[in-house]
């Protein structure tokens, strides 16, 4: 499912898609875990009834400062209940790197 398109305007001369609920996408966007489920338009039992997390704990994920201490399968559970994928970058300076897991194909090495 894709986040509502609103309408499209110009910031700083670039294009600036305006999403669902007031949200702005541009490449590099930042948004909190509930930013996210709202632009979405979502609420926390919907969320909860697709993962099976308690809507107590998602009320208590959202509200966390630093996602470190967060399974990255709950992440990922968040994240799929609203139709995304999650995906794990790596920065190295200026440089990014998407991490993945073993290749199927690929000898353990």
């Amino acid at each position: 499912m894709a986040i509502p398109i609103k309408k499209q305007v110009m910031l700083d001369g670039r294009p600036v898609r305006v999403l669902g609920r007031g949200l702005h996408a541009k490449r590099g966007v930042r948004l909190t875990l509930r930013g996210l489920r709202t632009g979405y338009g979502k609420t926390q039992a919907e969320i909860a009834a697709s993962t099976g997390i308690h809507q107590a704990d998602l009320s208590r994920l959202e509200a966390k400062a630093d996602l470190s201490d967060i399974a990255i399968s709950t992440l990922a559970r968040y994240i799929e209940a609203l139709g995304g994928k999650l995906e794990l970058t790596a920065v190295f300076g200026n440089r990014k790197a998407i991490v993945v897991g073993k290749e199927p194909d690929q000898p353990d090495r």
